[in-house]
């Protein structure tokens, strides 16, 4: 059976979008643009001054890095270029499934960009020279456990381990926001920038049974650290709770090109306690990491936790998750991906989602004990200082395509556009519109996203009975053709 479907967006709004990052403006005695530690010192000034701390400590960390990145760097580029081995393979067996006579595809490039990635802002800044994995504002004793000369109690070791998603390491649990969080927004903050934090907070809020308590100043709060919302280098955050007793503030840095919804979603995902998805332990069966399109110094910022540091409360891997980074991390050819999924469908699911996923919000819940300790259910009058409706009116519908009990849905998706295209809304993380298809049997994680023509006529199965297809668009109209029949 063929299926057409249109929906159409209740509203049409144009956004005016950047494609390249911009530059820093901060500049030293010379004159020239300040990058790296020394940008980070430069606009980090009130943050060293509330806190008393020697303007060098962000070089400190700078050179403990990269004291200590070539070892790590060594063996996850070894372990990377084996799973690649496994990647190759199932590509290859994958091609199996295209329909017959469908169009030949290429490997996967870029497509149009409509927002820049956080690794799109951040590298041209020079920040992964004391920001972990790109954002991530980590502490000595946090370095120490990810380069291995510490494991997760403090004691020294020398093999290379790691904690990602997991948010339990040495500092667990008093590194976790168990009274709350309080925040404010610095003066340098933009109107975009407070609106961004606003929904995102007012999205976890909705979520969780986390609780962010906005304060005019870090005095006016009797919980230490306050988090202060700044216009600074990037976009980067510490992962959870500063421990230590003599900091009254920590930061979360929405400088140029951070002030999006999304992306304050995702540092406030780091504020309170979460690594990033793509380094997770159990990613391998996933997604595979292009070695070669990495600057060699950074490789180790893929580093993979091991199945006894990773603790992800029994959700799966989800490629679409709010804490994954997009296919052209780190990337040297900006058009060839890094990030790979295993399976062609998925490549357009990576980092593709706007706001925290059902797999990020059901791990803070975990973490934070919500769902033992929850006794009401949030409403939208309990919400706070957060509001999560966001400016553009999107459309969405939903099908459940069913098979009789003990068989399976047969699909491939013919075609996604408007206007008489089947490219129109193709991007590389399908943001303005397309169709979103569970197929797999655990319906938690996202499935996946199709806006492209090279992700059509590629023949799959569902894992049971339900196949869920959604469309939906924040732009024009969306006009999708799906094929299903019961698998034979």
């Amino acid at each position: 059976m063929t299926s057409m479907h249109r929906i159409f967006a209740l509203l049409i709004v144009v956004f005016a979008v950047a494609n390249t990052a911009p530059p820093s403006t901060t500049t030293g005695s010379d004159g020239k643009p300040l990058r790296g530690a020394a940008l980070r010192a430069k606009t980090n000034e009130e943050y060293d001054r509330l806190n008393g701390l020697a303007p060098d400590h962000f070089q400190k960390r700078a050179d403990f890095i990269n004291a200590n990145k070539d070892r790590l760097n060594a063996k996850v580029k070894a372990e990377l270029d084996k799973n690649m081995q496994s990647f190759v393979k199932a590509r290859e067996e994958q091609k199996k499934n295209r329909v017959p006579g469908a169009p030949d595809v290429g490997p996967f490039t870029k497509k149009p960009s409509e927002l820049l990635s956080i690794s799109d802002i951040n590298t041209p800044l020079g920040l992964g020279e004391f920001l972990w994995d790109g954002d991530q504002d980590l502490n000595i004793q946090q370095l120490k456990e990810i380069f291995g000369l510490v494991d997760s109690t403090g004691q020294t070791t020398q093999s290379p381990r790691a904690k990602r998603q997991t948010m339990v390491d040495s500092q667990y649990p008093t590194d976790t926001w168990t009274q709350g969080v309080p925040y404010y927004f610095d003066p340098s903050l933009s109107a975009s920038g407070v609106a961004a934090v606003q929904t995102a907070i007012g999205f976890w809020q909705a979520n969780t049974c986390l609780r962010f308590t906005q304060v005019s100043s870090p005095s006016a709060s009797t919980i230490k650290p306050v988090v202060r919302f700044y216009n600074g280098s990037g976009c980067n955050s510490p992962v959870g709770r500063i421990t230590d007793p003599s900091y009254v503030t920590q930061d979360i840095s929405l400088g140029t090109g951070c002030d999006s919804p999304g992306i304050a979603a995702h540092e406030i995902g780091h504020t309170i306690g979460m690594y990033h998805g793509q380094q997770r332990a159990d990613r391998d069966p996933w997604i595979s990491i292009n070695t070669s399109n990495i600057n060699p110094s950074y490789v180790f910022a893929f580093n993979e936790a091991n199945s006894s540091t990773n603790y992800n409360y029994g959700m799966r891997y989800d490629l679409r998750s709010i804490m994954h980074y997009t296919p052209y991390a780190f990337a040297i050819n900006q058009s060839i991906p890094t990030i790979q999924a295993f399976d062609w469908l998925s490549q357009y699911s990576i980092g593709a989602s706007r706001m925290p996923v059902f797999t990020d919000i059901a791990v803070i819940n975990y973490h934070y004990k919500c769902y033992a300790n929850w006794t009401d259910l949030n409403v939208a009058n309990q919400i706070g200082n957060g509001v999560w409706a966001g400016s553009t009116v999107q459309a969405n519908c939903t099908w459940h395509i069913l098979a009789p009990s003990g068989k399976f849905v047969q699909f491939y998706v013919k075609s996604v556009g408007a206007a008489g295209s089947n490219s129109t809304h193709c991007s590389s993380n399908c943001y303005w519109a397309g169709v979103d298809i569970k197929w797999d049997s655990n319906k938690q994680p996202e499935g996946y996203r199709i806006c492209c023509p090279d992700s059509y006529y590629w023949m799959n199965q569902s894992r049971n009975n339900l196949l869920i297809v959604q469309a939906y668009n924040y732009w024009y109209y969306t006009d999708f053709t799906l094929s299903y029949r019961i698998a034979p």
